[in-house]
Protein backbone atom coordinates (compact mmCIF):
# COMPACT_ATOMS: atom_id res chain seq x y z
CA UNK A 1 0.00 0.00 0.00
CA UNK A 2 1.54 3.29 -1.14
CA UNK A 3 0.49 6.14 1.05
CA UNK A 4 1.01 10.02 0.00
CA UNK A 5 1.60 12.08 3.40
CA UNK A 6 -0.98 14.58 3.53
CA UNK A 7 -0.24 17.61 5.67
CA UNK A 8 -3.42 19.55 5.86
CA UNK A 9 -5.19 16.01 7.05
CA UNK A 10 -5.01 16.74 11.22
CA UNK A 11 -6.46 20.07 10.37
CA UNK A 12 -9.31 18.72 8.39
CA UNK A 13 -10.15 15.61 11.09
CA UNK A 14 -10.28 18.60 13.87
CA UNK A 15 -12.96 20.06 11.61
CA UNK A 16 -15.05 17.76 13.50
CA UNK A 17 -14.43 18.00 17.22
CA UNK A 18 -11.04 18.07 19.50
CA UNK A 19 -8.15 16.17 18.40
CA UNK A 20 -5.24 16.72 20.70
CA UNK A 21 -1.89 15.59 19.48
CA UNK A 22 0.52 18.37 21.30
CA UNK A 23 0.16 16.75 24.18
CA UNK A 24 0.86 12.81 23.04
CA UNK A 25 4.39 11.19 23.49
CA UNK A 26 3.27 8.11 21.92
CA UNK A 27 4.13 6.22 24.91
CA UNK A 28 1.05 3.75 24.13
CA UNK A 29 -0.47 3.67 27.38
CA UNK A 30 -4.42 4.28 26.08
CA UNK A 31 -3.52 1.08 23.67
CA UNK A 32 -2.68 -0.73 26.57
CA UNK A 33 -5.24 0.57 28.80
CA UNK A 34 -8.04 -0.99 26.29
CA UNK A 35 -9.44 -4.12 26.27
CA UNK A 36 -10.75 -4.03 23.14
CA UNK A 37 -7.79 -2.77 21.48
CA UNK A 38 -5.93 -5.97 19.74
CA UNK A 39 -2.91 -7.46 17.73
CA UNK A 40 -5.32 -7.17 14.76
CA UNK A 41 -6.79 -3.78 15.58
CA UNK A 42 -4.74 -1.80 17.67
CA UNK A 43 -6.46 2.21 18.94
CA UNK A 44 -6.15 4.46 19.96
CA UNK A 45 -2.25 5.76 19.43
CA UNK A 46 -2.03 4.09 15.80
CA UNK A 47 -4.96 5.77 14.87
CA UNK A 48 -3.49 9.56 16.27
CA UNK A 49 0.26 8.56 14.70
CA UNK A 50 -1.52 7.94 11.54
CA UNK A 51 -3.74 11.68 11.53
CA UNK A 52 -0.21 13.28 12.71
CA UNK A 53 1.39 11.75 9.70
CA UNK A 54 -0.84 12.50 7.15
CA UNK A 55 -1.45 9.27 6.06
CA UNK A 56 -4.95 10.06 4.94
CA UNK A 57 -5.63 6.61 2.89
CA UNK A 58 -4.66 4.31 5.78
CA UNK A 59 -6.73 6.61 8.04
CA UNK A 60 -9.97 6.32 5.93
CA UNK A 61 -9.47 2.31 5.55
CA UNK A 62 -9.38 2.05 9.45
CA UNK A 63 -12.34 0.11 11.38
CA UNK A 64 -10.40 0.87 14.56
CA UNK A 65 -13.13 4.24 15.41
CA UNK A 66 -15.40 2.02 15.10
CA UNK A 67 -14.35 -0.58 17.36
CA UNK A 68 -13.71 1.71 20.08
CA UNK A 69 -16.79 1.42 22.17
CA UNK A 70 -16.53 5.34 23.69
CA UNK A 71 -15.79 3.96 26.80
CA UNK A 72 -12.99 6.09 28.10
CA UNK A 73 -10.51 4.16 29.52
CA UNK A 74 -7.50 5.40 27.32
CA UNK A 75 -8.06 9.24 28.74
CA UNK A 76 -8.25 7.67 32.15
CA UNK A 77 -4.44 5.91 32.07
CA UNK A 78 -3.68 8.77 29.97
CA UNK A 79 -0.24 10.33 31.40
CA UNK A 80 -0.58 13.43 29.88
CA UNK A 81 -4.43 14.14 29.66
CA UNK A 82 -4.77 14.59 25.91
CA UNK A 83 -8.23 12.89 25.82
CA UNK A 84 -7.70 10.25 23.18
CA UNK A 85 -11.61 9.33 23.96
CA UNK A 86 -12.46 12.28 22.70
CA UNK A 87 -10.30 12.16 19.44
CA UNK A 88 -11.45 8.50 18.62
CA UNK A 89 -14.77 10.12 18.36
CA UNK A 90 -14.28 12.93 16.06
CA UNK A 91 -12.02 10.55 14.22
CA UNK A 92 -15.94 8.45 14.20
CA UNK A 93 -17.29 12.00 12.34
CA UNK A 94 -14.64 11.91 10.23
CA UNK A 95 -14.95 8.78 8.59
CA UNK A 96 -19.01 8.90 8.53
CA UNK A 97 -18.23 12.38 6.51
CA UNK A 98 -16.22 10.44 4.15
CA UNK A 99 -18.89 7.36 3.62
CA UNK A 100 -21.61 9.70 2.73
CA UNK A 101 -21.51 10.42 -1.22
CA UNK A 102 -23.99 13.52 -0.10
CA UNK A 103 -22.06 15.69 1.22
CA UNK A 104 -24.80 16.55 4.26
CA UNK A 105 -22.81 14.37 6.98
CA UNK A 106 -19.92 16.71 6.68
CA UNK A 107 -21.69 20.15 7.23
CA UNK A 108 -24.25 18.19 9.99
CA UNK A 109 -20.79 16.59 11.84
CA UNK A 110 -18.65 20.12 11.17
CA UNK A 111 -21.26 23.01 12.21
CA UNK A 112 -23.32 23.56 14.50
CA UNK A 113 -25.71 26.05 12.49
CA UNK A 114 -26.25 23.15 10.02
CA UNK A 115 -26.67 20.82 12.74
CA UNK A 116 -29.66 23.07 13.90
CA UNK A 117 -30.53 24.35 11.14
CA UNK A 118 -31.02 20.69 9.76
CA UNK A 119 -33.33 19.80 12.15
CA UNK A 120 -35.26 22.90 11.88
CA UNK A 121 -35.97 22.63 8.41
CA UNK A 122 -36.86 19.26 8.43
CA UNK A 123 -39.26 20.00 11.46
CA UNK A 124 -40.81 23.14 9.30
CA UNK A 125 -41.09 20.64 5.97
CA UNK A 126 -43.53 18.23 8.30
CA UNK A 127 -46.11 21.50 9.90
CA UNK A 128 -45.89 22.76 6.32
CA UNK A 129 -46.90 19.14 4.70
CA UNK A 130 -49.20 18.84 7.29
CA UNK A 131 -51.09 22.09 6.66
CA UNK A 132 -50.68 22.01 2.77
CA UNK A 133 -52.48 18.86 2.68
CA UNK A 134 -55.67 19.84 4.16
CA UNK A 135 -55.75 23.22 2.78
CA UNK A 136 -54.67 21.99 -0.84
CA UNK A 137 -55.35 18.57 -1.26
CA UNK A 138 -58.63 18.04 1.74
CA UNK A 139 -59.73 21.94 0.40
CA UNK A 140 -60.18 22.87 3.78
CA UNK A 141 -59.37 26.63 5.30
CA UNK A 142 -56.85 26.84 7.21
CA UNK A 143 -59.58 28.45 10.00
CA UNK A 144 -61.03 25.11 9.62
CA UNK A 145 -57.76 22.92 10.03
CA UNK A 146 -56.49 25.14 12.65
CA UNK A 147 -59.44 25.00 14.78
CA UNK A 148 -61.97 21.77 13.69
CA UNK A 149 -61.78 18.73 15.81
CA UNK A 150 -60.44 16.04 14.21
CA UNK A 151 -59.22 11.76 14.63
CA UNK A 152 -56.35 10.86 13.52
CA UNK A 153 -57.05 9.32 10.48
CA UNK A 154 -58.56 12.44 8.89
CA UNK A 155 -55.43 14.61 10.36
CA UNK A 156 -53.09 12.76 7.55
CA UNK A 157 -55.10 10.47 5.44
CA UNK A 158 -51.39 9.93 3.81
CA UNK A 159 -49.79 9.19 6.94
CA UNK A 160 -49.11 5.44 6.24
CA UNK A 161 -47.08 6.27 2.98
CA UNK A 162 -44.92 9.43 4.99
CA UNK A 163 -44.36 7.57 7.58
CA UNK A 164 -43.18 4.64 5.00
CA UNK A 165 -41.16 7.21 3.13
CA UNK A 166 -39.74 8.84 6.71
CA UNK A 167 -38.42 5.25 7.71
CA UNK A 168 -37.14 3.62 4.25
CA UNK A 169 -35.49 7.06 2.97
CA UNK A 170 -32.92 7.29 5.94
CA UNK A 171 -32.15 3.27 5.41
CA UNK A 172 -31.24 3.74 1.92
CA UNK A 173 -28.81 6.43 2.77
CA UNK A 174 -27.20 4.55 5.58
CA UNK A 175 -27.50 1.00 2.93
CA UNK A 176 -25.55 3.31 0.36
CA UNK A 177 -22.92 4.82 2.92
CA UNK A 178 -21.88 1.13 3.90
CA UNK A 179 -20.96 0.23 0.77
CA UNK A 180 -18.87 3.15 0.43
CA UNK A 181 -18.00 2.46 4.11
CA UNK A 182 -17.03 -1.31 2.38
CA UNK A 183 -15.63 0.41 -0.69
CA UNK A 184 -12.78 2.43 1.97
CA UNK A 185 -11.96 -0.47 4.68
CA UNK A 186 -12.46 -3.82 2.89
CA UNK A 187 -11.84 -3.00 -0.85
CA UNK A 188 -9.37 -0.20 0.08
CA UNK A 189 -5.75 0.15 -0.44
CA UNK A 190 -4.57 -3.17 0.98
CA UNK A 191 -6.82 -4.84 -1.80
CA UNK A 192 -7.28 -8.06 0.11
CA UNK A 193 -8.67 -10.87 -1.60
CA UNK A 194 -11.87 -11.75 -0.06
CA UNK A 195 -13.95 -15.21 -0.65
CA UNK A 196 -17.59 -14.72 -1.58
CA UNK A 197 -18.28 -17.54 1.14
CA UNK A 198 -17.11 -15.11 3.58
CA UNK A 199 -19.52 -12.69 3.10
CA UNK A 200 -21.99 -14.75 4.63
CA UNK A 201 -20.42 -16.97 7.12
CA UNK A 202 -19.13 -14.09 8.66
CA UNK A 203 -22.83 -12.28 8.60
CA UNK A 204 -23.49 -13.27 12.24
CA UNK A 205 -20.54 -11.35 13.62
CA UNK A 206 -22.84 -8.15 11.86
CA UNK A 207 -26.05 -9.53 13.70
CA UNK A 208 -24.41 -10.57 17.25
CA UNK A 209 -23.45 -7.02 17.70
CA UNK A 210 -26.02 -5.01 16.10
CA UNK A 211 -28.34 -6.82 18.43
CA UNK A 212 -26.34 -7.48 21.80
CA UNK A 213 -23.55 -4.73 21.68
CA UNK A 214 -21.58 -7.27 23.71
CA UNK A 215 -18.48 -5.81 23.38
CA UNK A 216 -19.65 -2.97 25.24
CA UNK A 217 -19.43 -5.41 28.76
CA UNK A 218 -16.22 -6.15 28.34
CA UNK A 219 -15.15 -2.61 29.30
CA UNK A 220 -14.22 -1.46 32.53
CA UNK A 221 -17.38 0.36 33.60
CA UNK A 222 -19.76 -3.12 33.29
CA UNK A 223 -22.74 -1.52 34.12
CA UNK A 224 -23.05 0.73 30.76
CA UNK A 225 -23.74 -2.29 28.52
CA UNK A 226 -27.23 -3.30 29.90
CA UNK A 227 -28.26 0.60 30.06
CA UNK A 228 -27.14 1.17 26.17
CA UNK A 229 -28.76 -2.73 25.30
CA UNK A 230 -32.18 -1.22 26.75
CA UNK A 231 -32.18 1.60 25.38
CA UNK A 232 -31.20 0.43 22.00
CA UNK A 233 -33.68 -2.72 21.49
CA UNK A 234 -36.32 0.01 22.67
CA UNK A 235 -35.31 1.74 19.51
CA UNK A 236 -34.63 -1.46 17.25
CA UNK A 237 -38.57 -2.56 18.49
CA UNK A 238 -40.05 0.26 17.53
CA UNK A 239 -38.35 0.74 13.50
CA UNK A 240 -38.93 -2.71 12.98
CA UNK A 241 -42.72 -2.09 14.22
CA UNK A 242 -42.94 0.93 11.82
CA UNK A 243 -41.20 -1.25 8.99
CA UNK A 244 -43.18 -4.70 9.42
CA UNK A 245 -46.69 -3.87 11.27
CA UNK A 246 -47.09 -0.20 10.30
CA UNK A 247 -50.92 -0.84 9.49
CA UNK A 248 -51.27 -2.63 13.39
CA UNK A 249 -49.12 -0.19 15.37
CA UNK A 250 -50.24 3.13 13.54
CA UNK A 251 -53.83 3.27 13.70
CA UNK A 252 -56.89 5.20 14.22
CA UNK A 253 -58.60 2.10 16.45
CA UNK A 254 -58.65 2.02 20.35
CA UNK A 255 -57.57 -0.85 21.65
CA UNK A 256 -58.20 -2.06 25.41
CA UNK A 257 -55.12 -1.96 27.65
CA UNK A 258 -54.73 -5.60 27.33
CA UNK A 259 -54.36 -5.52 23.84
CA UNK A 260 -50.81 -6.52 22.44
CA UNK A 261 -50.30 -3.06 20.34
CA UNK A 262 -50.54 -1.15 23.65
CA UNK A 263 -48.69 -2.91 26.39
CA UNK A 264 -45.31 -3.31 23.60
CA UNK A 265 -45.87 0.45 23.38
CA UNK A 266 -45.72 0.98 26.52
CA UNK A 267 -42.15 -1.09 26.71
CA UNK A 268 -41.10 -0.07 24.17
CA UNK A 269 -41.22 3.66 25.38
CA UNK A 270 -40.13 2.60 28.37
CA UNK A 271 -37.07 1.36 27.24
CA UNK A 272 -36.92 4.89 25.09
CA UNK A 273 -37.01 6.67 28.37
CA UNK A 274 -34.90 5.12 30.54
CA UNK A 275 -31.69 4.80 28.58
CA UNK A 276 -32.58 8.49 27.30
CA UNK A 277 -32.52 10.09 30.61
CA UNK A 278 -29.87 7.55 32.06
CA UNK A 279 -27.43 9.71 29.42
CA UNK A 280 -28.66 12.68 30.13
CA UNK A 281 -28.58 12.43 33.54
CA UNK A 282 -24.46 10.94 33.30
CA UNK A 283 -23.94 13.70 31.18
CA UNK A 284 -24.87 16.06 33.70
CA UNK A 285 -23.05 14.56 36.61
CA UNK A 286 -20.33 14.11 34.53
CA UNK A 287 -19.10 11.34 36.99
CA UNK A 288 -17.85 9.04 34.54
CA UNK A 289 -15.38 9.45 32.10
CA UNK A 290 -17.57 8.51 29.20
CA UNK A 291 -19.83 11.62 30.43
CA UNK A 292 -17.30 14.35 31.01
CA UNK A 293 -16.75 15.81 28.44
CA UNK A 294 -20.37 16.64 25.93
CA UNK A 295 -20.79 18.36 22.97
CA UNK A 296 -24.08 19.46 21.09
CA UNK A 297 -24.25 16.56 19.19
CA UNK A 298 -23.93 14.21 22.33
CA UNK A 299 -26.53 16.09 23.37
CA UNK A 300 -29.40 16.91 21.10
CA UNK A 301 -29.58 12.65 20.11
CA UNK A 302 -30.74 11.62 23.62
CA UNK A 303 -33.34 14.97 24.03
CA UNK A 304 -34.76 14.07 20.60
CA UNK A 305 -34.91 10.49 21.73
CA UNK A 306 -36.67 11.47 24.72
CA UNK A 307 -38.94 14.42 23.38
CA UNK A 308 -40.16 11.95 21.02
CA UNK A 309 -41.42 9.04 23.72
CA UNK A 310 -42.84 11.86 25.78
CA UNK A 311 -44.83 13.25 22.84
CA UNK A 312 -45.70 10.01 21.87
CA UNK A 313 -47.40 10.04 25.40
CA UNK A 314 -49.10 12.83 25.49
CA UNK A 315 -50.84 12.01 21.86
CA UNK A 316 -51.78 8.74 23.45
CA UNK A 317 -53.35 10.45 26.64
CA UNK A 318 -55.29 12.93 25.05
CA UNK A 319 -56.51 10.61 21.95
CA UNK A 320 -57.56 7.76 24.77
CA UNK A 321 -59.18 10.94 26.50
CA UNK A 322 -61.55 11.27 23.58
CA UNK A 323 -59.80 14.98 22.97
CA UNK A 324 -59.62 15.12 18.94
CA UNK A 325 -58.18 18.61 18.86
CA UNK A 326 -55.62 18.12 21.25
CA UNK A 327 -54.91 14.71 19.53
CA UNK A 328 -54.55 16.81 16.53
CA UNK A 329 -51.98 19.40 17.82
CA UNK A 330 -50.01 16.93 20.19
CA UNK A 331 -49.60 14.41 17.16
CA UNK A 332 -48.54 17.14 15.14
CA UNK A 333 -45.96 18.15 17.43
CA UNK A 334 -45.02 14.80 17.98
CA UNK A 335 -44.27 13.95 13.86
CA UNK A 336 -42.10 17.72 14.05
CA UNK A 337 -40.12 16.00 16.62
CA UNK A 338 -39.74 12.45 15.47
CA UNK A 339 -39.29 13.10 11.49
CA UNK A 340 -36.15 15.26 11.89
CA UNK A 341 -34.64 12.62 14.42
CA UNK A 342 -35.17 9.66 11.77
CA UNK A 343 -34.61 11.73 8.58
CA UNK A 344 -31.26 13.55 9.67
CA UNK A 345 -29.92 11.72 12.79
CA UNK A 346 -30.48 8.24 11.82
CA UNK A 347 -28.68 8.59 8.19
CA UNK A 348 -26.02 11.63 8.81
CA UNK A 349 -26.25 11.99 12.63
CA UNK A 350 -24.64 10.61 15.97
CA UNK A 351 -27.73 7.59 15.41
CA UNK A 352 -25.26 6.50 12.27
CA UNK A 353 -23.16 4.49 14.91
CA UNK A 354 -25.84 1.78 14.79
CA UNK A 355 -25.28 0.62 11.66
CA UNK A 356 -21.48 1.94 11.31
CA UNK A 357 -20.35 -0.25 14.74
CA UNK A 358 -21.68 -3.48 14.05
CA UNK A 359 -20.70 -3.11 10.27
CA UNK A 360 -16.75 -2.69 10.95
CA UNK A 361 -16.89 -5.64 13.51
CA UNK A 362 -18.23 -7.33 10.05
CA UNK A 363 -15.52 -6.18 7.70
CA UNK A 364 -12.78 -6.37 10.15
CA UNK A 365 -14.09 -10.06 10.81
CA UNK A 366 -13.84 -10.51 7.14
CA UNK A 367 -10.76 -9.00 6.71
CA UNK A 368 -8.69 -11.11 8.92
CA UNK A 369 -10.23 -14.31 7.96
CA UNK A 370 -9.03 -13.45 4.17
CA UNK A 371 -5.46 -12.05 5.56
CA UNK A 372 -5.40 -15.52 7.78
CA UNK A 373 -5.87 -17.13 4.29
CA UNK A 374 -3.34 -15.48 2.52
CA UNK A 375 -0.32 -15.79 4.91
CA UNK A 376 -0.99 -19.42 5.26
CA UNK A 377 -0.78 -19.95 1.81
CA UNK A 378 2.18 -18.15 1.35
CA UNK A 379 3.86 -20.14 4.36
CA UNK A 380 3.26 -17.53 7.40
CA UNK A 381 2.32 -19.49 10.81
CA UNK A 382 0.27 -16.60 11.74
CA UNK A 383 -1.46 -12.94 10.55
CA UNK A 384 0.51 -10.11 12.09
CA UNK A 385 -1.14 -6.90 11.90
CA UNK A 386 0.48 -4.63 9.36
Amino acid sequence: MTNVCDPTLLTEVRKYGSFDVSGCFNCGSCTLGCVLSTDHASFPRRQTRQVLMGLKETVLSGLEPWMCHDCGDCSTVCPRETKPRDGMATLRRYLASHYDWTGITAKINSSKIWYIGSLAFVAALVLFLVVAYHVYVEKMPFSDFASTPMPLEHMFSMMTHFTLVVILLPFFFLLSFAMRMYWFTVNGPERITVAPNLYLTEAKIFLLHLTTHKRMGECSEKSRWPKHLVLAWGVMIKLSLLVFALAWFQTDKLYQISHPQRWIGYLVTAFIIYGAVEILTSRLRKKKEVHKSSDMWDWTFPILLLATAISGIVVHIVRYSGLELATHYAYTVHMMISVPLLVIEMPFGKWTHMIYRPMALYFQSIKEKALQKEWFAEGVPKYVAP
